[in-house]
């Protein structure tokens, strides 16, 4: 079965519309302090499969968990759009900062690499650093921001 990220929290993700794009930024964050086992890649089928928004790929037990974080987490939403964007070839980047002030550099090392639907998860809150650049994905309508 391939990976399942059960949970977004603490990370920092975006959206890139080249894999080129996505190495670059990758290896931006990795320059300004990003540890390399920070640093996810997301792409084609599997890449898509780790976000798995109905958790309908991985059993039983993650549909649950997943109906259960869209009752109540505002991130679930953005799992469709990150699932979307790596299975039809974009490139999801994650990346964990420690605090407030890496995560903030990252965001504007993303910015520069043109990563777009830029979100950072926390534990209660989902913030929101860069919107989604052009054609939405296909995304059922219940997901939709």
């Amino acid at each position: 079965m391939s990976r399942f990220l059960g949970s977004a929290r603490g990370r920092l993700l975006a959206v890139f519309d080249s894999d080129e794009a996505a190495t670059a930024a990758t290896t931006a964050l990795e320059s300004a302090g990003a540890a390399v086992s920070s640093i996810d890649v997301f792409r084609g089928d599997e890449g898509a499969a780790a976000f798995d928004s109905s958790g309908g790929s991985h059993g039983p037990l993650a549909r649950i968990l997943r109906t259960v974080q869209f009752t109540l987490m505002d991130q679930m939403p953005d799992f469709a759009y990150y699932e979307a964007a790596a299975r039809t070839g974009r490139t999801v980047v994650s990346v964990k900062p420690r605090n407030d002030a890496e995560m903030r550099r990252f965001v504007d090392v993303l910015r520069a690499y043109d990563g777009h639907f830029i979100n950072h998860f926390g534990l209660f809150t989902t913030e929101e650093f860069e919107r989604w650049h052009g054609p939405e994905p296909d995304v059922p309508g219940f997901m939709r921001r």
